[in-house]
């Protein structure tokens, strides 16, 4: 997601970005415009679903192949 600068509208670069819940992040910018250098905060939280989702009854994947980041919470803990 591109962010501009609140004060002079130039492009925003996110420099880390916090989880603080499930549903919120918090992200720190800094305006790529040498002139400005402003820095901000911003929040981006999921409020609602678009459609609902169901598994495919017999459908498999390569887990192997895909890193644990695209598996869920109980690859992530299994790799702990």
């Amino acid at each position: 997601m591109a962010m501009r600068c609140p004060r002079c509208r130039a492009t925003a670069k996110t420099r880390t970005s916090v989880e603080l819940s499930v549903l919120v992040r918090r992200s720190y910018h800094q305006c790529q415009n040498m002139l400005c250098g402003y820095c901000f905060t911003s929040m981006t939280e999921i409020d609602g679903a678009l459609n609902q989702t169901q598994p495919v009854a017999g459908a498999t994947l390569p887990q192997e192949l895909l890193p644990p980041s695209h598996q869920g919470e109980s690859a992530e803990s299994n790799a702990a």
